[in-house]
């Protein structure tokens, strides 16, 4: 094995094993040393390829973001309504499949953690892709990351059992919100054109 793939190797075994620390405790509770004796390596390893132990967790919440992003439907050959509907459908699996990490890491308030903050305006920006609207737009930024924390509040409510909705139903509630505030993107913006998009998101 090459210096270059062994470091890269060392690299994804600090990751994976501070993944799974950050996932059940408290981040304070995680120490670096903790992480290089899971993940089996010489404790200065996790300082030199992450920094610190915030580079470190911040490169966690950005893969797992990353890995929730790759779930979203962008094909243009799919109604757009289907396309979000699906692409809701399959965010709210991945947090059922991965319950603990996304009460613990993902569904943090919005200036939690900014670099994953990017990673949420990543997502933000491919919805706006499949919306046919900008989002460097003011009205537009402002609005999906409202909506993006209706999101994650309703799905933190969902994974915790605090309603009764099955999936299908809180796909739709999510599919009414975004229409929401897509409307109140409007007001503050009126030359934004939303109609279309609105009645296209209603239809099933």
């Amino acid at each position: 094995m090459t210096r270059a793939a062994s470091a890269a190797a060392t690299r994804e075994k600090v990751l994976a094993a501070a993944r799974e620390l950050f996932i059940t405790s408290k981040y304070d509770d995680v120490k670096a040393a903790d992480i290089a004796r899971a993940a089996g390596v010489a404790h200065g390893l996790v300082f030199h390829h992450f920094g610190s132990k915030q580079g470190l967790y911040s490169e966690v919440l950005c893969t797992i973001g990353r890995e929730v992003l790759d779930l979203h439907v962008s094909n243009p050959d799919v109604p757009l309504g289907e396309r979000i509907r699906r692409s809701h459908a399959a965010h709210l699996s991945y947090l059922v499949a991965h319950r603990e990490l996304a009460l613990n890491l993902l569904l943090q308030p919005w200036g939690a953690e900014e670099p994953f903050d990017a990673v949420r305006d990543d997502g933000n920006r491919k919805l706006c892709e499949n919306l046919g609207l900008d989002f460097d737009r003011p009205a537009v930024r402002a609005v999906l990351r409202m909506y993006t924390t209706a999101a994650d509040q309703l799905a933190r409510d969902y994974l915790l059992s605090e309603h009764p909705f099955d999936e299908n139903v809180v796909v739709e509630m999510l599919m009414t919100v975004l229409a929401g505030a897509l409307r109140a993107a409007r007001i503050a913006d009126p030359s934004l054109e939303v109609d279309r998009v609105v009645e296209e998101l209603a239809r099933p």
